[in-house]
């Protein structure tokens, strides 16, 4: 239980949302992504090691990514069955358990079997967190709150791999996988402690605070009264739309996320030291833009129809700045423009979870958990595409070009998204 007694109603809100957020969603997301992180690197050791070709590796490595996607919606429902405390803490749990694991998968079948657990447990991650912030911020709040949860997210990426090759460097790579298990399952634990899915069970939170989180979505007591099915949601073009367009921009995301070392390397023939910094500067790129669009849409764009002209804007770039920097032959140029395009990505990010809290109201674990699945259905097959796109044009020019035409169509999808239109409404 937090700190101790209540504050007096006559004073202005406390702040136990943001320690919330920032002290507790950030760090448990930020080492979700280490232990992701800690196989991305140590997958070169692991397949020299234990003798995998490239494709036993590259299926132990999308195991993950598979479960993870395929388990998002399950993990939504549960989120909204039983309540992000408890679902997120035995989630933390249960993939501390097998990130600790990893390093005795011992055979082929073994590294897969951990991978498909690990990513299993952290699928609940996503729908928990989003589903908390709605809880307990109103929503001329919610965007920074969102912006946290994400830069959490992306620090791992920024930030996670010279923490990894230096905890494996210290003590060997098992180190990181047995390290960021400990902590994800203190994290785990002190999150079932200090949260409440009702901020007003929490005795830190003055009748200020409690105000503010009665405002979500007209939530008067706290608890949800409207139960929609299955139908409403696969006939909603609304919830496809999302969902689509989240698919879209991660398939840009994705070339980031697997590929931007090889083509540093191989394509623009940086050394694997120089690497390692250059390909961090996008991910930068990424937080700041995070932050400041968390914090414009909170004091400038309020309104949705304010937010899907910047969220179609934020398309627009990622896709448009991709493909000039894969055209372009300076070096240093192009990093400028790959910084541009993953920040316009991270423009686009915070109004895809603004989007499903405000859509989803009292279902946003579901819309979230759908959300993601299209998301890391392309995460787990875009670098197959991209692999083939570059196969067939002989060099990365086209396979880039191709992937940055998934912002046009992500444009059109965000015409028929209507966040201020909640499927809640459906119901009345």
């Amino acid at each position: 239980m937090v700190a101790v007694t209540r504050a007096s109603e006559a004073a202005g809100p406390t702040s136990v949302r943001w320690w919330i957020a920032g002290g507790l969603i950030l760090p448990i997301t930020f080492v979700l992504s280490l232990d992701r992180t800690a196989m991305t690197v140590s997958a070169p050791i692991i397949q020299r090691d234990y003798g995998f070709s490239l494709n036993q590796m590259s299926i132990v490595l999308t195991a993950f990514t598979a479960a993870y996607a395929l388990f998002q919606v399950p993990g939504g429902i549960l989120v909204r069955r039983y309540g992000a405390r408890v679902v997120l803490a035995i989630a933390g749990l249960w993939w501390s358990l097998f990130t600790f694991l990893t390093p005795y998968g011992g055979v082929f079948l073994g590294f897969v079997l951990v991978r498909i657990l690990l990513g299993i447990g952290q699928a609940a991650d996503w729908p928990a967190s989003v589903w908390t912030l709605q809880r307990w911020f109103p929503h001329r709040e919610r965007s920074r709150a969102n912006s946290l949860l994400l830069a959490g997210l992306y620090l791992g990426s920024f930030i996670g791999s010279p923490i990894v090759v230096w905890v494996a460097d210290q003590w060997g790579w098992q180190a990181s996988f047995h390290t960021f298990a400990l902590l994800g399952a203190v994290l785990s634990l002190l999150w079932f402690a200090v949260v409440r899915d009702d901020p007003r069970q929490v005795r830190a939170v003055n009748m200020a605070e409690a105000a503010l989180a009665a405002e979500v979505d007209g939530d008067t007591d706290g608890v949800a009264h409207i139960s929609l099915g299955t139908r409403a949601f696969l006939t909603s073009g609304q919830f496809w739309a999302i969902g689509l367009q989240y698919g879209l921009l991660l398939l840009i995301q994705s070339f980031f996320t697997t590929w931007l070392p090889t083509y540093l390397v191989q394509a623009r023939g940086l050394s694997f030291k120089s690497m390692g910094f250059v390909g961090a500067l996008p991910w930068g790129a990424m937080i700041l833009a995070v932050f400041g669009t968390g914090l414009l849409n909170d004091r400038v764009f309020r309104s949705w129809q304010q937010r899907k002209w910047l969220a179609i804007a934020g398309f627009l770039v990622a896709a448009g700045a991709l493909a000039v920097g894969a055209l372009t032959p300076n070096n240093t140029i192009m990093i400028c423009w790959m910084c541009v395009s993953l920040g316009g990505v991270g423009v686009v990010q915070v109004q895809v979870w603004s989007g499903c809290q405000d859509l989803g109201g009292r279902h946003a674990a579901t819309v979230t958990g759908f959300t993601n699945f299209c998301g890391n259905a392309t995460l787990a097959f875009g670098p197959i595409f991209t692999s083939a796109l570059v196969s067939i044009g002989g060099n990365w020019g086209l396979a880039l070009v191709v992937m940055a035409s998934a912002g046009v169509f992500g444009t059109l999808c965000w015409l028929f998204v209507h966040p201020e239109r909640s499927l809640d409404a459906r119901t009345t």
